[in-house]
């Protein structure tokens, strides 16, 4: 088992020649936990396909219901339906690339953890550095668009009371 570790440097700043002490070791208890963690990645990622698929197979849906219903006699109007599934059909999309790099990152992880391949372990970092890049963009973008609903919502509600 000692065998197979993997190393990889991590060079310090100024540092020109790499030393046993600044080289990244990974013990037989990492493999264990990088790979138990995989298959938890493995399943959530599963999980967001399985969502990412029920959510684009309503936005179809609502997309072709918004055809079917006239406009004078729909409760609702048809636009609101065409709103909703285009919106569906964008959150559905926006989804698809965490969830391509979520099996990239676990197929680089394992690859890295059975071959002990430096550009393999390189290859899962830059995959988690990807999603979580992807994650804290999306989260910005998101916490404004709530704030921007809030304050429509806010003067829309001020407007009804006068």
């Amino acid at each position: 088992m000692e065998g197979n570790n993997i190393t990889a440097t991590i060079p310090t700043q100024g540092e020109v020649n790499q030393t046993p002490e600044s080289l990244l070791r990974v013990s037989p208890k990492m493999k264990t936990s990088l790979l138990s963690s995989m298959k938890w990645i493995q399943f959530f990622v599963i999980l967001a396909c399985i969502a990412v698929g029920i959510l684009a197979i309503i936005a179809i849906a609502m997309l072709a219901m918004s055809s079917f219903f006239p406009v004078a006699e729909a409760e609702m109007s048809p636009l609101v339906l065409l709103a909703i599934g285009m919106i569906y059909l964008i959150i559905s999309a926006v989804y698809i690339y965490p969830i391509v790099k979520g099996f990239k990152l676990i197929d680089h992880t394992r690859k890295a953890l059975r071959a002990g391949t430096n550009s393999d372990f390189e290859a899962s970092a830059d995959d988690l550095h990807s999603i979580m890049k992807y994650c804290g963009y999306f989260t910005i973008i998101l916490f404004v668009l709530y704030i921007i609903f809030m304050v429509v919502a806010v003067i829309f509600a001020a407007m009804h009371i006068i």
